[in-house]
């Protein structure tokens, strides 16, 4: 699968084949879903007890980042993106990054009511205190990381779309002949 060279030629074959890489990505992402879903019903909310499963997403979530980008792919779907939606992916990145800070930050300052308190006015104090104290913290950082990650992937699926046309460029045969 990976050092041998692939000999279909069938645009057709290939497409449904990479369909078939997809649905089968999507399968175990679920089968993933599930494992952590069973695995905290289980065992409660421990992230020790989902570490492959964390790796999985990771990795694979990485894994396209990467391709797409060196592909040039990112950069169409970003262009594509902005055409058909009335917000930027940029600003999308923002928004999402901040509601993943929040999110995070209500968990964590959920989590410190409940476990470290002792009555009502304490846990909402501590609720209060730590969920703010972790939006300051995480809401700028996640958001910019999701920024820059996004300049970054864009940055190198341009260039890697350039380097694309200068070579079907050069290809082309016509840059030797005179006029």
């Amino acid at each position: 699968m990976f050092f041998r060279k692939n000999h279909i030629k069938d645009e057709r074959i290939a497409n449904i084949r990479n369909k078939i890489y997809k649905e089968m990505y999507i399968l175990v992402i679920i089968i993933c879903l599930i494992s952590v879903a069973i695995k905290f019903y289980q065992n409660g909310f421990h992230l020790e007890e989902v570490y492959t499963e964390w790796f999985i997403f990771i990795i694979t979530s990485i894994y396209f980042s990467y391709r797409s980008a060196n592909l040039g792919i990112y950069s169409d779907e970003v262009e594509l993106h902005d055409r058909a939606s009335g917000m930027s992916r940029e600003k999308k990145n923002l928004i999402i990054g901040s509601i993943i800070g929040i999110v995070f930050s209500g968990f964590l300052g959920l989590n410190s009511a409940i476990s470290y308190t002792d009555g009502i006015a304490d846990g909402f104090f501590t609720f209060f205190l730590v969920f703010f104290t972790c939006i300051i913290i995480y809401v700028p950082m996640l958001s910019i990381m999701m920024i820059i990650s996004h300049a970054m992937m864009k940055r190198k699926s341009d260039k890697a779309a350039a380097r694309q046309l200068k070579d079907l460029h050069e290809d082309d045969g016509d840059s030797d002949e005179k006029h």
